[in-house]
């Protein structure tokens, strides 16, 4: 008798299909992580950490018109290299999926994390009751429009991919390896979070509140991103944060 002639209920190991494993998300290893090592995590680091010392240097030594913007230009690019080579060679599975989930989790953290800033800022004795907002000289500076549409649209996105998108998921998965998913997850989160705070003392000075308002924001991402897998709600908080600074600048400047 043939494969094609048996009873329906014989099932032959001919007919017998295989079945697939689900692909496993980044977060728990598998293929898209592989190459994620030591090697691309010195890299990376090494590459946006040259990005902040040059951009420092030239911060100094140009002209003040032109050292701002050949500064941001200089990191912006030592962390757009290391993002798209590690991109090119593997996309951790997950990583980019986006969700309508991720842009409440933005708008709400975003918010919370500039509260706390504004919080810290008045205990260390900040010139105004928050959340009232500052001035600038009585008067929006010149480039501020560009400005703030480079911190809301290209910062962000720039430095999440790289602290978070390349950074951490590195440091996970190296860790991970050794030792586990909790000891990952802490290694990872005060690996990013270190670099991204000392990225931003690198190329501006910045009062005590600050430094912990990034502190706190690096560690908000960090959740968000080891919590859901994905990046973009962490994209989206740094938006909003970068976002309602920016406002608060522009409010108390031009509403008195």
């Amino acid at each position: 008798m043939s494969v094609r002639d048996a009873p329906p209920g014989d099932v032959t190991p001919m007919r017998r299909r295989r079945r697939r494993r689900p692909h496993r998300p980044w977060r728990e290893g598998g293929a898209t992580t592989a190459p994620w090592g030591l090697g691309l995590l010195g890299w990376a680091t090494a590459t946006g950490g040259a990005g902040a010392l040059v951009a420092r240097e030239l911060s100094l030594v140009l002209p003040a018109p032109i050292a701002a913007t050949a500064a941001q230009a200089i990191i912006w690019l030592g962390f757009a290299v290391p993002v798209v080579w590690a991109w090119s060679r593997s996309r951790p599975r997950g990583l980019l999926d986006f969700r309508v989930v991720d842009l409440l989790y933005g708008v709400v953290l975003g918010v919370v994390v500039r509260f706390v800033q504004g919080a810290l800022a008045q205990a260390g004795g900040g010139p105004l009751p928050w959340p009232s907002t500052t001035t600038v000289d009585g008067a929006l500076p010149d480039g501020f429009v560009v400005d703030a549409i480079s911190g809301v649209a290209v910062a962000p996105v720039l430095e999440e991919s790289f602290f978070r998108g390349v950074v951490l998921v590195c440091a996970y998965t190296v860790v991970r390896r050794w030792s586990g998913r909790l000891a990952g997850a802490v290694a990872a989160t005060a690996m990013s979070t270190v670099l991204f705070v000392a990225a931003h003392l690198l190329v501006a000075s910045s009062s005590v509140s600050d430094v912990w308002a990034l502190a706190l924001l690096g560690v908000v991402t960090a959740a968000l991103v080891l919590g859901t897998g994905r990046l973009w709600a962490a994209v989206a908080t740094h938006v909003v944060f970068n976002a309602t600074g920016i406002a608060l600048v522009a409010v108390g400047t031009l509403w008195r």
